[in-house]
Parts: C-alpha cells; sequence; structure tokens
C-alpha cells in the first residue's frame, strides 16, 4: 500500500513549487509576451519601444500641432486678403480669423468639422483636423458669401491627394480675367445695364429678345472680371410693360452651361415660374426658350436665373422688370406725380458693391429740380442685405415688392433692404445741395480701399 499525504499524493513523491508561486511565474510570463508584442508593434511603426506618449507639447514628426503658429487670413466685407493658404502635412491646426469688415464672417473647409467665426472688427481661432494631403475648399459660410467672392484653397502637404477637395460643392473657383475665354468677350463700361429693353409686337403681343453670355465687365479702371450677362449689360436691361399686357421673353443661352429664368414677384401661371425640373427642363448651351405670361399686377419686379443660383446670379444674371399701372388708374395718377424715376439696382460683384453696376466713383448722379417729386426705386439683386440712407431728405415708403402701401406711409431716412427685395421711395426734392445717398455698412462705400465708390449715389437738387 502506497502511502497518500494530506494532498492525495504518494508520501514519497518529489514536492512541487506551491500554486502561489506558480501563479507569480505564469503572470511574468504573460507581461514579458505582451511587452514583447507591444514593443514589435510600437517599433515597426517607427516609435521608441517604451515611450507610451511624447511628453506635453511635443510634436509628432511630419505633423504640425495645435500649438504652431495658427494661419492668418483678414476678412474684409466679402473678401479675403488672400486666396491660397498652405500648411506643409496633415495634422492639426489653428485659423485666426481677423474681420475688419462691418459684417459677420467665419472661415470654413469644405467637407471638414470646425469654424472659426469671427464677428464685426473681431479676431476669431477655429481648430481644424486633416487626416491626408490635398488641396482643400476654404469659404465664409455666411449666405451669399461665398457666392460674392470668398473663397480659396488650402494646400496641404504637396497638395496632391485623391481624397482631396477641390472646390465647395456648386461653387464657383476664382474667376480671373481670360476664365471661359472661347465664350468671354470684353465690353466697355459704356454699356452699364438698367437700358430699356425694347420689344417687338407681333399679333398685339409684346416680344422681348434676351441673350445670356459670359463677357469681360470693368468693375474698377482697367480690371476686367467675367460677368454673365443679359445682352452684355450688368444688370440687365429693363424690361417696362404696362399692366394687362401680353408678354414674350426669348431667352437664348450663350453660357457655357444650362440656365433658366424667373420672374420674381409679378402674378404668373405656374408653367411659367422658371424652375428647372419642376416648371421646365433646363434652356441647355445653345437652345432658345420663350416665357409667355400677361403682366400684372403692376410694380417694380426682378428676373434673374434660377439654375445653379448661388453661382449664376452673382455672376450677373439678374435685371428689372417694372409694370406700369394702367391709364386712368390710382396708382398712375400716384405715379404721374413724380417729375424723377429714379432705379436704384445694389449688388455684389467679385468682392466689389455696386449700385446699377457701377464699382467706381462718380459715375452714379441723379439731378431734381427744387419742388420735384422722386421716386427711387431700390432693388437688391444682390446677396447680403443693406442699410441704404438718404441724407438731406426723409422719404415715404410707398411700395414694397411690388405692392403700393396701404394706409399711411411710414417716413424714413434709412431703410435695410434684404436680398431680393424692392421698396418705392418718395421723397419732395425742396433742399437745395449736393446730397448722397448710400450704403451705411461704410467699407460698401470703398472698393479696393479707394472711397467714395461702391454703393453711392450723387443727388444734385436745384
Amino acid at each position: 500500500m502506497v502511502a497518500l499525504n494530506s494532498d492525495g499524493r504518494p508520501s514519497d513523491a518529489a514536492p512541487l513549487l506551491s500554486q502561489s508561486a506558480i501563479g507569480v511565474l505564469a503572470g511574468i510570463g504573460m507581461i514579458a509576451t505582451l511587452g514583447l508584442g507591444w514593443s514589435l508593434a510600437r517599433s515597426s511603426a517607427g516609435m521608441p519601444p517604451f515611450q507610451i506618449r511624447p511628453p506635453a507639447g511635443a510634436p509628432v514628426a511630419g505633423k504640425p500641432t495645435a500649438e504652431a503658429a495658427p494661419l492668418h487670413l483678414v476678412a474684409t466685407d466679402l473678401k479675403f486678403d488672400t486666396k491660397q493658404l498652405k500648411i506643409d502635412a496633415p495634422g492639426s491646426f489653428k485659423v485666426r480669423l481677423e474681420n475688419q469688415g462691418a459684417i459677420e464672417h467665419d472661415f470654413s473647409l469644405e467637407g471638414v468639422k470646425g469654424k472659426a467665426y469671427a464677428g464685426p472688427k473681431k479676431t476669431g481661432e477655429g481648430t481644424f483636423q486633416l487626416t491626408k494631403p490635398g488641396t482643400y475648399a476654404f469659404f465664409c459660410s455666411l449666405p451669399g458669401h461665398k457666392e460674392a467672392g470668398m473663397a480659396g484653397t488650402l494646400v496641404v502637404g504637396d497638395g496632391k491627394s485623391t481624397a482631396a477637395v477641390t472646390a465647395p460643392s456648386g461653387a464657383k473657383t476664382e474667376v480671373t480675367t481670360g476664365a471661359h475665354a472661347s465664350h468671354a468677350t470684353t465690353v466697355s463700361t459704356q454699356k452699364i445695364g438698367n437700358q430699356l429693353l425694347s420689344p417687338r409686337v407681333v399679333d398685339g403681343v409684346k416680344i422681348f429678345d434676351l441673350t445670356a453670355r459670359a463677357v469681360q465687365w470693368e468693375v474698377l479702371p482697367g480690371q476686367y472680371e467675367e460677368a454673365w450677362t443679359y445682352n452684355d449689360m450688368l444688370p440687365g436691361p429693363v424690361i417696362r410693360v404696362t399692366d394687362g399686357d401680353k408678354v414674350k421673353v426669348s431667352l437664348k443661352n450663350d453660357l457655357p452651361e444650362e440656365t433658366v429664368m424667373h420672374f420674381h414677384g409679378p402674378r404668373l401661371p405656374n408653367a411659367q415660374d422658371g424652375v428647372p425640373d419642376v416648371t421646365q427642363k433646363t434652356i441647355k448651351v445653345g437652345e432658345t426658350y420663350t416665357y409667355e405670361f400677361t403682366a400684372e399686377p403692376a410694380g417694380t419686379y426682378v428676373y434673374h436665373s434660377h439654375h445653379n443660383t448661388a453661382i449664376q446670379e452673382p455672376m450677373g444674371l439678374y435685371g428689372v422688370l417694372i409694370i406700369d399701372p394702367k391709364p386712368g388708374s390710382a396708382q398712375a395718377q400716384r405715379d404721374a406725380r413724380y417729375t424723377a424715376d429714379v432705379l436704384q439696382v445694389v449688388s455684389e460683384f467679385h468682392g466689389n458693391f455696386l449700385i446699377n453696376g457701377k464699382a467706381f466713383p462718380a459715375t452714379e448722379v441723379v439731378k431734381a429740380k427744387v419742388g420735384e417729386k422722386v421716386r427711387i426705386r431700390l432693388v437688391n439683386l444682390g446677396q447680403t442685405s443693406h442699410p441704404m440712407h438718404l441724407h438731406g431728405f426723409h422719404f415715404k415708403v410707398v411700395g414694397t415688392d411690388g405692392r403700393p402701401v396701404l394706409g399711411e406711409p411710414l417716413e424714413k431716412d434709412t431703410i435695410n433692404i434684404a436680398p431680393g427685395e424692392r421698396y418705392d421711395l418718395e421723397f419732395e426734392a425742396d433742399n437745395p445741395g449736393t446730397w448722397v445717398f448710400h450704403c451705411h455698412i461704410l467699407s460698401h462705400v470703398a472698393n479696393h480701399g479707394v472711397e467714395p465708390g461702391g454703393m453711392i449715389t450723387v443727388i444734385q437738387v436745384g
């Protein structure tokens, strides 16, 4: 019989390690195995095997850090001071946006989280993270600002990557003289817009012929930008008819892309509303499309492109439609009081601020005799609101968006007009002198640092 110990083993068997010792050795072996694997993994990645993380503030090779000097970008109203920024490699970086303008702006990257925001006369910062080299589009994301020209590119590394974003979706790239050169022609500033378009009359129908095409437009002396125009004008020609007229507008498309036309404000048959894939197909390059409607009701209206609108309208595809009241009507009697009927179309174009297509000074002058009644048809076909101020007079708001004001009209000397709005303003020229009518965002009366310019009209009473 073999004697057994208390643990059930033969009493003469060789002694074994204790269970606690076995556990310690097993733990050491596991740690060693894990440590070796971790060390090999870090070595294959080119990292020191026993450095868990870099010291605080130490750069990672080939990548910028958030502590590095931020990219500095200056914004004025509807313009950045550069069209290109550059960083050496992907990673985390900051952008410092200095806003020297009178309206808010931001810095955004297409397809990338983050934003740098700066209010008027303020500076703001934003942090961005990029994982791949490439060329990325930056822009101001506030409505209309990108379309007015606040856009550019950020080059990361060599700028080459299949994942790079090269332009904001639906946005135009920077336009310079010679873009679309096969389509664009140079037009003298003497052909500035708002010229009255004479119709052809066939069987009692007034037919207006328009051609949309690209031209080179002189925004400042000697400085040309590409514009997309109706009949080579910016704004397009004035279409003027009478309440009840039968109207046809024939639009030929000589642009480098498809387009349509929308008549903004008057009563229309739905089929003539000019919305692509809703009421009509787009007008292809080289094709002509005719819109037909009865002009009603009387008022101040506009027409503009309604295809790729964030690009085509700010490029210049807009104009004014005036429907005069029926002879003998109450509106016709009111209109007969006006000795001067002045059209003022405000807009932005390639970072310049325009009245009636004019960016530079001493071109927009209104003359009135003492005692005359003046109407200003104020139209905003830009992408930004503008507070328009009249010196020397208070005006009455007698019409808004094509409709007469009912009851006692409001008297003001400043009115803020939003994109697409129209106001009919009336005042009596009873204060002799030379006065101005201008946007009260004062940077809008200086283009490229030249003042006066942009959104300012001289009114001479005497």
